[in-house]
């Protein structure tokens, strides 16, 4: 998906999560980005659904990240998760250190966590591509 979204929003920034490859297995998820949304692990009162960024995926800290959409632009914040979370490989740094808000584009693959190998088993983490569209419909491709 490219160019313009035409989903019924029309007044919010929209947020499309994609499975890549190794991922932990997920669907994907259409978020519209009315507020700040939590990226984090499935408990009682927060489940995974197709509008959400919450995952049965062990290796996420039950809040792991916050994505927002600011003055045109869309944010990325670790929030000392226990894994970290990473755009195309780098590191997001934690909140305590600078530069801590990390801005993402359409096409950043973000990962939320690392693979964690428990007892001869292996849980994976969440890796995902991102499909950002401004309130107007336009993608939000890096400049």
């Amino acid at each position: 998906m490219s160019g313009s979204y035409a989903g019924e929003n029309g007044k919010y920034p929209i947020l499309i999560l994609t499975s890549q490859g190794d991922s932990h297995p997920f669907q994907q998820r259409t978020i519209v980005l009315d507020d700040v949304i939590k990226v984090g692990r499935s408990v009682a009162r927060a489940k995974p659904a197709d509008n959400n960024a919450i995952f049965d995926c062990k290796v996420l800290s039950r809040s792991h990240a916050l994505i927002w959409h600011k003055f045109g632009r869309f944010w990325l914040r670790d929030t000392n998760s226990s894994n970290g979370t990473f755009v195309n490989n780098t590191r997001v740094p934690k909140p305590t250190e600078p530069n801590s808000d990390r801005e993402i584009f359409s096409g950043d693959i973000i990962r939320f966590g690392v693979d964690v190998v428990e007892h001869e088993t292996t849980h994976g983490c969440i890796i995902a591509r991102v499909t950002l569209f401004h309130a107007n419909g336009v993608e939000a491709k890096q400049q």
